[in-house]
């Protein structure tokens, strides 16, 4: 697939933590009580968090990923010598209180003018992305979010992908997937699904494999091709 052919398709589906939603900047609180564990606070407790969500798919053992995420918090604080519940009050709500990544509402608002059917798939609770949405403003144009919640299984499992085409009635000619995660993008590719890496935090592309995909750097760069 060519980035020009994005404009033929029907459905478009987007991850939302890190592709449409980031969290806010809490370092400068967070930094009063970790110090200069910080970093390593917040890199290890984000690690863990996808971390948790494969190996259970392994175990078969589902939690939905507000439960995932307190553990890799727990984990991250104890590795890290923190014991201060304050970080779970600076922490844990960013999830339900997200800000929209650049760009990411132009674009959903050009998909709506075009007449596209707009979707979020995301490991994400509910309840997280009602939030999400809802507070950024943007349920204006999304016409359909999906969790993770509803299957009992995590990305990248083949049952989450298989989940947006039955949940949307299209085929995997007419629907294309976006996502900042590589291992997702891989995911979603590898299933069968066209997909575009938004690389907008300039990584290196992983040894994973890769089916059919195309690159951008930013969301506001995809409003030329719809």
């Amino acid at each position: 697939m060519n980035i020009q052919d994005i404009s033929t398709k029907k459905y478009f589906v987007f991850d939302a933590f890190g592709t449409l939603f980031k969290t806010s900047e809490v370092k400068v609180e967070l930094t009063k009580i970790a110090g200069d564990k910080t970093d390593n606070l917040i890199n290890v407790w984000r690690n863990k968090q996808l971390q948790y969500t494969w190996l259970r798919n392994e175990m078969n053992q589902y939690e939905p990923f507000s439960t995932v995420t307190r553990d890799a918090l727990v984990y991250s604080m104890r590795l890290n010598g923190i014991a201060d519940e304050k970080v779970f009050d600076i922490l844990l709500p960013l999830y339900d209180t997200p800000q929209l990544i650049d760009g990411a509402k132009d674009l959903l608002r050009a998909l709506k003018n075009h007449g596209k059917t707009v979707a979020i798939l995301s490991n994400g609770t509910r309840s997280m992305l009602d939030n999400g949405v809802q507070l950024t403003g943007i349920q204006y144009y999304v016409d359909h979010i999906l969790s993770v919640d509803d299957i009992g299984v995590y990305k990248p499992r083949p049952a989450v992908y298989q989940m947006a085409l039955d949940q949307l009635g299209a085929t995997v000619e007419d629907l294309i997937f976006f996502s900042s995660n590589q291992w997702d993008v891989s995911g979603a590719s590898v299933f069968g699904l066209d997909a575009c890496w938004i690389n907008q935090y300039g990584e290196t592309k992983e040894g994973l494999p890769f089916g059919s995909v195309v690159t951008t750097k930013s969301l506001g760069d995809l409003a030329a091709y719809i």
